[in-house]
């Protein structure tokens, strides 16, 4: 029986999350193979070009779309930048895997969409903490019903980039509608919108703490107003470690996922009585002995996977079997339009 031919991919951006993420994920998916790199860092171009002996190097995009038969153009260049290279890869008859937001506004992702759907090509926006194990394993017990109806849902991300890019301030994220926030709001919008169905930004305040450059703020609050219920977004720039912690408010019990351990507790289970809260501790403590032990088990033994591994490795397959990408245009979409919402909010919530 013949070999199928694999998914050839071209690699727009070698920055961090290329080198990371989207390259080492492609390594290990056996449908797929890197044809060749794009970025006008030359010296950024060779460096990653080592460790890909077979991808062709190009500087330019369009020579490399036009030199290259390519199946796939996966996009990891600034946020500016999407929306314009992803109408070129359509035009080119590429389908496109693009980083978070997809665009900047709903009305450039909808020349971006209608240009896609013109060719027919599959276009998937990377909502990657959506297909961590833990998420997948949490939204399993959501749907089954598990911890109830669905009442609300608090994220809170604590992150080191915003004190970090302070220290570089020609840095592309300064020239983001909302800062590196635009960035990073997407991951807490897809997750909100998961728990809650359709949200609104009904309320935005932002904050100046250790961060006061270029008026840039590195601490934002956000209130969405959901089909379930209200979900609340912390998101804290000036923090000396990366983490995210999602709690989920169920009308029989609560769930909390811990994205950086890769975690999943249930809490408010019991009565108020001090044996029943000394009970729950005891299963949060074996709960949280149990994930951890899974989680070295699964990195030991090669079965754990990243969430942008296990959405990479599903487009891949969208495109060998003709079929859905495993982010749709229209989630995509929604999350641009609630990212949008939020960052006009934020230019009349500002505090000194």
């Amino acid at each position: 029986m013949p070999r199928e031919r694999l998914v050839r991919v071209g690699i727009v951006g070698c920055g961090v999350i290329a080198q990371l993420q989207h390259i080492p994920s492609y390594l290990h998916i056996k449908a797929a193979e890197i044809a060749a790199i794009c970025d006008k860092n030359e010296a950024l171009l060779d460096k990653v070009g080592k460790g890909l002996k077979t991808a062709k190097r190009y500087n330019d995009f369009s020579r490399m779309l036009s030199q290259e038969k390519l199946d796939l153009v996966d996009i990891c260049t600034p946020p500016q930048t999407h929306a314009a290279l992803s109408i070129q890869a359509a035009e080119s008859g590429c389908h496109i895997l693009v980083e978070k937001p997809a665009a900047l506004t709903v009305e450039e992702f909808d020349k971006v969409a209608e240009v896609c759907a013109r060719n027919r090509v599959k276009l998937c926006q990377i909502q990657n903490k959506m297909f961590e194990p833990v998420v997948i394993g949490a939204m399993s017990q959501v749907a089954k019903g598990s911890i109830g109806e669905v009442m609300g849902a608090n994220i809170q991300v604590l992150t080191r980039r915003a004190a970090l890019l302070a220290q570089n301030p020609q840095h592309w994220s300064f020239g983001l509608p909302a800062g590196v926030f635009t960035e990073i709001l997407p991951h807490t919008i897809y997750l909100a919108q998961a728990l809650l169905g359709i949200v609104e930004p009904v309320r935005v305040h932002v904050k100046h703490t250790a961060l006061n450059h270029r008026g840039s703020f590195d601490t934002i609050e956000v209130i969405l107003e959901g089909i379930n219920g209200l979900g609340a977004i912390t998101c804290s720039g000036p923090s000396s470690k990366d983490k995210t912690i999602i709690d989920i408010h169920g009308t029989r019990k609560n769930m909390r996922i811990d994205l950086f351990n890769s975690t999943l507790l249930e809490y408010g289970t019991g009565s108020s009585s001090r044996s029943s809260r000394a009970l729950e501790n005891l299963r949060q403590v074996f709960s949280l002995l149990t994930c951890t032990a899974e989680t070295t088990l699964n990195v030991l033994t090669g079965r754990f996977h990243s969430g942008h591994f296990n959405i990479i490795r599903g487009f891949v397959q969208s495109i060998r079997n003709n079929t859905n990408a495993p982010v749709s245009v229209e989630q995509a979409r929604e999350v641009i339009r609630v990212l949008e919402g939020i960052t006009r909010l934020t230019k009349t919530n500002a505090t000194a």
